[in-house]
């Protein structure tokens, strides 16, 4: 029972923080700061690569969905919804995919989540339009994606390693 009680307040924290880092990033980086239109830092993606490393899938899976839903909840629109549900989803997808082959580092891992991230929204906006036109935008975000990949995993890098070193007993 401890067990549980303690899995849920660690996940329910990360959801928080997730959450945080959202619309705090919505709220101090508009989006006339970014040189790509649609392009966002995805800081809630440091607790999603955070979570993929300490519990995994599942877990992740569970944080990010309610992520998500509390985001459209408190103020999203049906649209958003959309894209960062699609986005997070094959992100988290590419990344457990990346991190399980034992090949990627951090960086990689994190790199494959931005560009899965990316490819997921364009579909919802091709979906949506009913265009393909939109499609020709996508290199543009993976160039985009790159770089925040690689931003997420630095600033991901040195919170993991806090947090294996001061875990008790090895349990995360």
């Amino acid at each position: 029972m401890r067990r549980k009680t303690t899995d849920l307040i660690r996940f329910a924290a990360m959801t928080a923080l997730a959450l945080t880092l959202s619309v705090s990033e919505s709220l101090f980086f508009p989006d006339a700061l970014f040189p790509v239109p649609g392009m966002r830092l995805g800081l809630a993606n440091v607790v999603t690569l955070l979570s993929i490393y300490l519990w995994g899938e599942g877990p992740t899976l569970l944080i990010l969905v309610t992520r998500c839903l509390l985001t459209f909840f408190f103020g999203g629109n049906l649209t958003a919804f959309l894209f960062s549900l699609a986005g997070g989803l094959l992100a988290l997808l590419a990344m457990t995919l990346a991190r399980n082959t034992g090949r990627f580092s951090f960086f990689g891992v994190s790199t494959a989540g931005s560009a899965a991230h990316n490819i997921g929204q364009i579909t919802v906006a091709a979906l949506l339009t009913r265009s393909t036109a939109v499609i020709s935008y996508l290199p543009i975000l993976l160039a985009a994606g790159i770089v925040t990949g690689l931003l997420i995993a630095g600033l991901a890098i040195p919170v993991y390693r806090a947090v294996i070193r001061i875990r008790p007993g090895g349990d995360t």
